[in-house]
């Protein structure tokens, strides 16, 4: 019998409201016409018409940008995750925590996939980037007020054994 090893399917998201307001500003200064089209809601507006000015205002302008941005990470926690809420616990290990840089674990049985965000990240204004690296792990960086180089977490979901 051969083993075939499948490829990992890559998995990152975050949460960091500059970084994402940057990646929009660049994404439709180099696609003006979608910018026409999915924010302008105007097809007829040539994509010369546009000025980057106009694309930058628009996004740092935009009060709601943070709580959309935070609800696509949401969506895509449920999306990668939903297969094993139930059927697995998370032991999550942290370094570099807090102002007092310290080190510690937890776990909890994944009853949501929003705990993955919320049994680690403190209520504040934050950065949240997490990437797969094995099938059923996950490295987490996190950064706040009282962790501004960064926490760092490890995040494996153990099956359950029932």
């Amino acid at each position: 019998m051969t083993q075939t090893n499948k490829p990992l399917q890559e998995f990152n998201a975050f949460y960091d409201v500059g970084e994402h307001i940057h990646n929009e500003i660049d994404y439709f200064i180099n696609n003006k016409q979608e910018f026409a089209v999915s924010i302008l809601g105007d097809e007829d507006v040539l994509p010369e018409e546009i000025a980057d000015l106009q694309i930058e205002e628009h996004f740092h302008n935009d009060y709601y940008i943070g709580e959309h941005h935070f609800e696509d990470l949401m969506m895509m926690l449920d999306y990668e995750f939903e297969k094993y809420v139930g059927k697995r616990e998370v032991k999550v290990t942290g370094t570099n925590m807090g102002w007092r840089n310290r080190s510690g674990y937890k776990t909890f049985d994944l009853n949501d996939t929003k705990q993955i965000f919320t049994e680690i990240a403190p209520e504040c204004d934050l950065t949240f980037y997490i990437k797969k690296i094995s099938p059923e792990k996950y490295e987490i960086k996190l950064s706040h007020h009282d962790s501004p180089t960064g926490e760092f977490y490890d995040v494996e979901l153990i099956k359950l054994p029932f």
